[in-house]
């Protein structure tokens, strides 16, 4: 009886586990859609304070310059789709890794990335964006 309450805990932690990864990606792909809209009040929210950004140039953002860039270019992204992504936890900090497909209204390309993530109180906030790979950028 104890072997099957112990597998049956096992169980059930594992599909919190899982629920909680996806519930990340799934913040992810928001994320990439206020990305596109220019939504400036969400991502002031999402992102931390000390919030960087290092694009597959080499350049690094920081959270004002990142938000700066996103306003400067509203309307210029017709979208930023996370085509492929993983996601694990450990305690308070999410890690995420895969690519997205950007297509801007004058060229389109594809970014390999990793991604940290923290908690702050129920939420989460995204304090590390790093391209790790880029295709196709003109």
């Amino acid at each position: 009886m104890k072997a099957l309450f112990t597998i049956v805990l096992l169980f059930a932690l594992t599909c919190s586990f899982a629920q909680q990864e996806q519930q990340l990606l799934d913040f992810e792909k928001q994320i990439e859609t206020a990305v596109v809209n220019a939504d400036i009040p969400f991502l002031q929210k999402t992102y931390a304070d000390d919030f960087r950004f290092k694009h597959g140039t080499g350049h690094i953002d920081s959270k004002t310059s990142w938000l700066n860039d996103v306003e400067k270019n509203k309307g210029k992204f017709v979208s930023r789709n996370v085509d492929a992504a993983e996601a694990e936890l450990h305690g308070d900090i999410g890690i995420t890794q895969g690519t997205i497909t950007v297509t801007r209204k004058d060229s389109s390309y594809t970014i390999h990335y990793v991604r940290v993530y923290r908690r702050a109180g129920n939420a989460w906030e995204l304090f590390m964006h790093r391209t790790v790979q880029q295709e196709n950028y003109k």
